[in-house]
């Protein structure tokens, strides 16, 4: 059957579709008008349903993602001794409001060598862990250095101290004879 320009119009007029939308449902159809309504509305019927299936998709990712995000805990422990295992939510968002005692807190604790950690369930831990325990321990070498550079500095003057002290002693003490 041949396709008319009319035909084309009554099928964009019911359908809502472009002409070479109309046209070639049309052709698929040999022209039956009412073949080519029910075509065109399956094909939008699935484009819509392919739409609403995609935001279903991004909808569960996202919840997924903020449901991980909320039972993400942040474990402070030392020695495995648990001080701390609270919500990470509510460290960022203390963390946020309290943002220059927060880092002076964290980096005394890493210090005195506490370990942090990010939790998520009891399974998964991220991998910020295994950083967290490298600076933890490079901290406390960094520090254990110090500390006895320092007690060898303060060990090496006490020492001169004294041998200045008896230098000045001897020259100090006259010998009448």
């Amino acid at each position: 059957m041949k396709i008319t320009l009319e035909m084309i119009d009554e099928l964009r007029s019911r359908v809502n579709v472009t002409y070479e939308e109309a046209k070639d449902a049309l052709e698929r159809t040999e022209g039956d008008v009412v073949k080519s309504i029910i075509l065109l509305e399956r094909q939008k019927k699935g484009y819509k349903d392919n739409n609403q299936s995609k935001k279903a998709k991004a909808n569960n990712g996202a919840n997924k993602a903020l449901n991980t995000f909320l039972s993400t805990d942040f474990v402070l422990k030392r020695k495995e001794k648990v001080y701390l295992n609270i919500p990470l939510w509510i460290v960022l968002l203390v963390g946020l409001f309290t943002m220059p005692f927060s880092i002076i807190l964290l980096v005394v604790l890493l210090l005195v060598g506490y370990q942090m950690r990010i939790v998520t369930g009891k399974k998964t831990k991220f991998d910020i862990n295994k950083n967290m325990d490298k600076m933890t321990k490079k901290f406390k070498e960094t520090t254990d250095k110090i500390f006895e550079e320092t007690e060898e500095r303060k060990a090496a003057r006490d020492l001169e101290e004294d041998e200045s002290d008896d230098d000045t002693n001897e020259e100090d003490e006259i010998t009448i004879e």
